[in-house]
This record gives structure tokens, sequence and C-alpha cells, in this order.
């Protein structure tokens, strides 16, 4: 799949009440591509102002990433995938923790991507390893809305079911929270610059989150270090 920098904008529900806005930008670089997801969410409460910022490689690994999540106070963590050192350092609060990078990884957004790209059969399912945990996706039947086809993923643990158009960007994000359904619904495709006139879109349903803020040189320097085997 060849990258262009593109800006995805999504409505947000809940409980088929409106709860925000979001917006993805793909921003392809030399070596790879930088992915920054920015949304405001209403519902459910408290309100939250985030933003997800992550760098990719060629093959779409991450190799840095930064969510900052502001509401009641601020959370803010750090990622850094390094395979020369062999390890993913997680940054939050005044430890670092570092766990042994052993196999491929990836953060919320370089799944997003790497699930558009995926092409399994109809019930096959796959693996992939997340800070702290893993997921499942499962390749559901496509569907049919509005004159396009969807591709449909299931993932596990979390019963979130996530669609793509033939192009591999993300449409619509369906996801159990709490006693009720939260959607994100694309509205918009935009063409940054060197691309042709932005493209609009009849709202169809799409892919939800939380961001970070301006990336610093937070990975260069080291605060006091946990190992984990």
């Amino acid at each position: 799949m060849k990258w262009v920098p593109l800006q995805l904008r999504y409505n947000l529900k809940y409980a088929g009440r409106p709860a925000g806005e979001q917006r993805i930008v793909l921003e392809p670089r030399r070596e790879g591509i930088k992915l920054v997801l920015e949304a405001t969410v209403e519902l459910p409460p408290p309100k939250t102002r985030q933003r997800w910022e992550s760098e990719l490689d060629a093959r779409g690994l991450p190799r840095r990433y930064r969510e900052r999540v502001e509401g009641n106070g601020a959370r803010v963590m750090e990622v850094e995938f390094s395979r020369e050192d062999g390890l993913v350092t997680v940054s939050q609060g005044k430890e670092d923790l570092a766990i042994p990078y052993l196999t491929d990884m990836h953060d919320p957004l370089s799944l997003i991507l790497a699930l558009g790209r995926l092409r399994l059969q109809v019930g096959e399912v796959k693996r992939f390893d997340l800070v702290g945990g893993r997921v499942y996706a499962e390749r559901l039947p496509d569907q049919r809305t509005e004159g396009q086809v969807l591709w449909v993923y299931r993932l596990r643990p979390g019963l979130s079911l996530l669609y793509f158009d033939e192009q591999g960007y993300p449409v619509r994000l369906t996801q159990k929270v709490g006693e009720h359904v939260f959607e994100v619904e694309r509205v918009a495709v935009e063409a940054q610059a060197g691309l042709p006139s932005p493209q609009q879109e009849t709202p169809s349903r799409v892919v939800a989150g939380e961001p970070p803020k301006e990336r610093r040189a937070a990975f260069r320097h080291r605060r006091r270090r946990r190992r984990y085997a």
C-alpha cells in the first residue's frame, strides 16, 4: 500500500448521541510515515481532549509513540521502540519501564494502519502484539454500504468492529463502552498538499480515538529504569 498525505475527519457518537469529533492525519516521510490522531470526546464523561502521535518505519512498525489526554488533569505516555537496543521503553510519570523487544510490536495507531493493509480470508485470525498485551483480528464478511465495499475486522478482547474502505483507510469503528455503543464515523477525506482538492463523503462511520501533543526529545534522556524480563 502506497501512503499518500491525507486528513480523515470523523464524527463521534455515544448511545446514538453526538459525542465529539476526531481527525487522523497521514504524513508520509522518506523512510516511513507519521500518524497524528486528535479528538475531542464529550461522551461518556468526563470530556477529554486527546492527541496520539506515531512515527512508523517503512514496514509500518512504530519507532516512537506519544499519547496525551487532557480532562480531569493531564496524562502523558511516551514509548520508544528500539530494535538496536532490543528494548521497548515506556515513559509515564517519574520512571521508565523497559521490556524486551522480542517480536514486532504495535501501538494503537500503527495497529490501525496494519489492519488496513491486512489481506486475510473470511474467518482467518491474526495476532498483533502490543505494549502490555495482544489483540486478535478476525476477518468478517465484507459489507456493502452507500455503493462501497467495506472490509470488516473484529478485534478481541473488547469486541470492537473496525471497517475499512478498499484503499485500506478506516471508515467506521463500533465498540461497547459501559452500557452503550461508542461509534466513530468518517465524514470527509481531505487531500493534503500536492494532492487534488478535498473529497467529501456521506457520513458512514469509522475509527475512534484519543491523542498527544508536540513531540519533545523525551526519548533522548533517561530517568530511573526498571527492567522486566
